[in-house]
């Protein structure tokens, strides 16, 4: 009996790797994009708001680079000043394996509606699936120590959602 169970399972695997169902390969390339959603902790809380691209190449299973382009509005609001704070965010960050850490840099501008602050924030994150938790510090000139400089986040902690609406296997 037991033989020919064995023999069954050969001849079952044998038909499903003639299908070529047993030899699924991982695309080369997985090319997603949509908007993301988020919210961002710091001094203030500051909900976000943006469009993702991400590239993706895998070799093996576990062994994939993924790099992604994004872009945001922020908007946070000073209650102590009672002043609104609005942000954009122009960025780029990298990811070296499937359990890796994402490495990034951002171009970011701050306004309160009267002043603005530019700068430039380093990253580092974890993604996982499509939630993408990252922290980084605002270098932002001119300093808050100026006379006239509003506040705004400088060390921050970011949750993400990406909503994928296109995904192109290559």
């Amino acid at each position: 009996m037991k033989i020919l169970k064995l023999f069954l399972f050969i001849l079952f695997a044998q038909q499903l790797s003639a299908q070529g169902l047993l030899d699924r390969k991982e695309p080369k390339k997985v090319v997603k994009s949509g908007p993301y959603i988020g919210i961002q902790s710091g001094r203030f809380y500051a909900g976000e708001i943006g469009i993702e691209r991400q590239w993706r190449r895998s070799e093996k299973l576990l062994a994939s680079t993924t790099n992604a382009l994004h872009m945001g509005v922020n908007y946070s609001y000073d209650f102590y000043h009672f002043n609104p704070i609005l942000g954009y965010d122009l960025g780029f960050w990298h990811k070296e394996n499937t359990l890796g850490l994402t490495y990034g840099m951002n171009l970011c501008m701050r306004t309160n509606f009267d002043q603005y602050r530019v700068g430039i924030c380093p990253t580092i994150g974890i993604k996982i699936l499509q939630f993408h938790i990252q922290t980084g510090y605002h270098f932002l000139y001119p300093s808050n120590r100026n006379y006239g400089s509003f506040d705004t986040n400088t060390i921050f902690l970011s949750a993400r959602y990406l909503i994928v609406n296109d995904r192109e296997k290559k």
